[in-house]
């Protein structure tokens, strides 16, 4: 959902749409663009996943302040937010600590304490908003964790889910299995939480508790890869066979088939895009890990009801 596009606002009206929208798609605050004289633009977007909200937004450079005044007035729950920025760096001060964001990095971002950023530049960022009641970790541990993160070994796992799900945002949000989604990244929100701040009386159950997410999300990561067998899935979590096999059957998951439904739609996706209709279906098989084509062939009849090529023809037909 569009929450707001400056270019369809008179620019002396601005800095007022993006704080209300900025109140109406995350929290109350206060915006102030760096150059009101000159080209001021931003754009924010809301999308909901189950019962958590992705908010992006780009925009020139603004100052971004949440006051305890906002926060007397603010009936909204108590919310934290994992942050990634798209492009250009942030300045953020919150409670005196001081942290510079630059592209791709991730930030906590405690929305129940007064703050500030400061986007020098044209800048992008999105923000994955969960309720304090939902992650269940204490507010003064992801305070905690806040400064830490990088230290955390979950930390490029977790930037590597957010950034695949801020890309395709667009599409997961309208699919069934959003909620399911969306509890698999709050439960990968709270063991990096609990891992930066060196909670351990935490951490045990909640490396506990994300073990299986943890390792169908590192399986997502390398679905191309032909190696890609329980034996590598148990070394790589230091788990025994028997003990993969077991947490999987609990979450109700044949990884075998997994794997394999995955790797298919990955094809199907790729036979029907406009920019790889120069790479033979042969090819585009072993990237997704099917060795012999005659296999994928069968398997690929046997889930979508039609051959590869017949799709990939289908595809490229004007309606």
């Amino acid at each position: 959902m569009l929450l707001v596009d400056t270019r369809q606002v008179a620019a002396r009206d601005r800095a007022e749409a993006v704080t209300a929208a900025l109140t109406a798609g995350c929290v109350a605050s206060r915006i102030v663009h760096q150059d009101p004289a000159g080209e001021v633009h931003a754009s924010m977007h809301l999308w909901t996943i189950g019962p958590c909200k992705l908010v992006t937004a780009q925009a020139t450079s603004l100052r971004q302040t949440r006051t305890p005044r906002h926060l007397r007035g603010d009936d909204q729950p108590e919310m934290l937010a994992l942050a990634m920025q798209s492009h250009g760096l942030a300045q953020y001060d919150k409670g005196g600590h001081q942290q510079v964001v630059h592209t791709g990095d991730l930030m906590i971002n405690d929305l129940t304490s007064p703050y500030e950023v400061n986007w020098p530049d044209n800048g992008g960022s999105s923000a994955f908003n969960v309720t304090y009641d939902l992650l269940g970790v204490p507010v003064d541990l992801a305070r905690r964790a806040a400064p830490l993160l990088h230290t955390s070994p979950l930390y490029g796992l977790v930037q590597h889910h957010l950034g695949a799900l801020i890309r395709q945002v667009p599409v997961l949000s309208d699919d069934p299995g959003a909620p399911a989604l969306a509890t698999a990244t709050v439960e990968l929100l709270r063991a990096l939480v609990v891992s930066a701040a060196a909670d351990d009386k935490l951490a045990r159950p909640a490396r506990a508790d994300t073990q299986l997410t943890r390792i169908m999300a590192y399986a997502r990561q390398h679905l191309t890869d032909p190696d890609l067998t329980p034996e590598r899935l148990a070394a790589v979590h230091h788990l025994s066979e028997r003990s993969l096999y077991l947490l999987l059957r609990a979450g109700g998951i044949s990884l075998e088939q997994w794997i394999i439904t995955q790797r298919l739609e990955g094809a199907r996706r790729d036979l029907a895009a406009a920019g790889k209709r120069h790479r033979t279906i042969a090819a585009i098989a072993r990237t997704w890990g099917f060795t012999d084509p005659s296999y994928f062939t069968r398997r690929f009849h046997r889930a979508y009801g039609v051959l590869p090529k017949d799709f990939r023809q289908a595809a490229r037909s004007p309606d």
